[in-house]
């Protein structure tokens, strides 16, 4: 932490006996406090985190026609808090809570306020729910890849934290980062989008601003009815016909209610600052109901042309959610899952499980192959070489991967397709060796996905969850040095 930083007393801990679990988590966050104080990551980030917030108020007060100067004092504030905000977001996604929980926590737990800077002997200012989700995402992907890039030369260049680590040796896998919508089914995004319209239709006419039409609850009644008509039809005998019956009563209901909410939001953007609502909150019912009153003939076309016209819709045009952008299908041919919804992961790490570097994709990859010669160049930018190997699966393999591998003399231990290869190439002991070490990587990306990674799965938008993979990546990197190390310690303390 910086020196111009001055920490407040602290309440200090009464020993606490007989809870080894206490202990053990007690041990964890003091040793990961020592990790982000000697490595400057904490003071990186609240640097710029006095950038962003001054970007911000600068902003706010120039819609106001106001200049905003940040003084002497609210800098030395803001980096305090900037120290603060990083090790709360840490807590949570060590912890997995939510903003609430967290607010909770860091009521009530004195270890956690301890860890997070917030433990003072007048009185424990603890951050807002909406406080802590600010603090996850102010910061641009950009400025979290300098915190990454920071960490990965302390460790693998200056050898900082452990003498023996060796980030040239790398082993990739792709994955694909679910998001929080149900399975799309076509009738149910129309069901969805009715709901969504009602919904911001109600908030108008409770403001005061009504046109004219009958009691928006009873459309959402008869939609209601209609989806269970729908689920009905699958049981009945001729079921095809029926169904198709049912969508037009639904195409006919849902144009009837987005006539009447496209004549709302007419009224409602002329006349909010009539009404109860700030100019925030009016904004977002107005950019609520326009979302959804442009993309519902969309959606009805599409229900269209899969259930009546029985025609078949390419990936590439099919809406599956209108709330989460940048959704793909994406064909995993795992047990669990066929297919997935969500965005493709590239994530290649090291021999002693650290990752090294990411590709978090916005649009659809078609091959794996393709996502491999970022990471040789994100390497290469931040070492000044290439990596010693590249280990993966056979997905992975292309001709033109294996020729960049030794133009680069880059080690090519990627899986070969061809069974009879594969067989001539497991006669090399160090591929051998290094297949063997490829094994335990699906534990490992599971691992990563379950415990790291839940922020991304609940985010919307293609940026929130970017962010989220950031946080997720370097708070595992931060979990897997804090444990290494104390494992380091006891090996000594023993010896």
């Amino acid at each position: 932490m910086g020196s111009d930083i001055q920490p407040y007393l602290s309440v200090a801990n009464t020993p606490v006996t007989g809870s080894i679990d206490f202990n053990e988590f007690l041990n964890f966050y003091t040793k990961l406090d020592c990790v982000i104080n000697e490595s400057g990551l904490g003071h990186l980030f609240a640097l710029q985190f006095v950038s962003a917030t001054y970007a911000e108020k600068k902003k706010q007060y120039a819609q106001r026609g106001r200049e905003y100067i940040m003084s002497e004092k609210m800098h030395n504030a803001y980096l305090k808090e900037g120290h603060e905000a990083f090790r709360c977001c840490i807590i949570r996604e060590l912890e997995g809570l939510s903003y609430r929980k967290l607010n909770i926590a860091l009521a009530s737990n004195s270890t956690l306020q301890k860890f997070a800077l917030l433990d003072n002997i007048v009185e424990i200012n603890v951050p807002s729910k909406s406080t802590l989700q600010r603090y996850t995402n102010l910061l641009s992907c950009e400025e979290f890849s300098q915190i990454h890039d920071r960490f990965n030369v302390l460790l693998f260049k200056d050898k900082a934290f452990l003498n023996e680590a060796e980030g040239g040796d790398l082993y990739l896998d792709a994955t694909c980062v679910g998001v929080q919508m149900r399975y799309p089914v076509d009738w149910l995004l129309l069901r969805d989008g009715v709901r969504t319209m009602i919904k911001a239709v109600i908030l108008i006419r409770l403001a005061g601003i009504k046109c004219r039409m009958g009691n928006p609850k009873a459309f959402m009644s008869q939609m209601n009815g209609l989806c269970i008509k729908m689920a009905a039809a699958n049981r009945k005998k001729d079921a095809s016909r029926k169904r198709k019956a049912v969508l037009r009563e639904m195409k006919k209901l849902e144009k009837t209610i987005r006539n009447h909410a496209e004549s709302h939001l007419a009224v409602f953007e002329e006349s909010w600052d009539l009404t109860k609502y700030t100019q925030g909150r009016a904004q977002e019912i107005i950019d609520r109901l326009k979302k959804i009153t442009d993309i519902m003939p969309k959606v009805v076309s599409q229900a269209h042309e899969r259930i009546i016209g029985e025609r078949q819709v390419k990936n590439a045009d099919k809406i599956l959610s209108l709330y989460q952008e940048d959704v793909h299908v994406v064909t995993r041919r795992k047990a669990e899952s066929h297919n997935e919804f969500g965005s493709q992961l590239l994530i290649a790490e090291q021999a002693d499980g650290f990752i090294v570097d990411f590709n978090f994709e916005k649009e659809k990859i078609s091959n794996e192959s393709k996502m491999l010669p970022g990471t040789i160049e994100y390497y290469k930018s931040v070492f000044g070489k290439a990596p010693d190997s590249i280990t993966t699966d056979r997905g992975f393999s292309s001709p033109q991967v294996h020729e960049q591998l030794h133009n680069d003399k880059i080690y090519d231990a990627i899986c070969p397709k061809a069974p009879a290869e594969l067989q001539k190439r497991m006669e090399e002991p160090e591929f051998r060796q290094k297949m063997k070490r490829r094994g335990p990587n699906e534990g490992s990306i599971s691992i990563i996905k379950n415990n790291f990674l839940s922020g991304a799965k609940k985010a919307y938008s293609y940026d929130r969850r970017h962010k989220a993979v950031w946080w997720g990546v370097l708070v595992h990197n931060l979990t897997k040095l804090t444990k290494m190390l104390l494992e380091k310690e006891e090996l000594e303390a023993a010896a």
